[in-house]
């Protein structure tokens, strides 16, 4: 099992959805990671003057080039990224335990 699968798993097993059909788990998923990679680039983008926030749009079409420019823009990018993976891992939980 590969690393990403093994952090799927773990989040599969503390929102208690284990008991879904494969289809549906993946939906979950990838429903919070489209979720960290909007407040990602929320957080970046707010953080970006007029000028570099226009730049990024530019980039917008290739990836590793934009990728590129907010790690230089901002070094502390892998940091934001555990943040905000960390809270939505903590909203999808407090979540599941008031559904449950």
């Amino acid at each position: 099992m590969n690393p990403q699968e093994i952090i799927n798993e773990n989040i599969i097993a503390a929102l208690g959805i284990q008991a879904l059909p494969l289809e549906k788990k993946q939906e979950v998923l990838n429903k919070l990671v489209e979720l960290v990679q909007k407040r990602i680039m929320l957080r970046v983008m707010d953080g970006l003057s007029k000028e570099d926030g226009e730049k990024m749009a530019e980039l917008e079409k290739n990836p590793m080039e934009m990728l590129a420019f907010i790690a230089e823009k901002f070094p502390n990018f892998e940091e934001i990224v555990k943040e905000e993976v960390e809270k939505v891992k903590e909203e999808a939980l407090s979540a599941a335990e008031q559904v449950g």
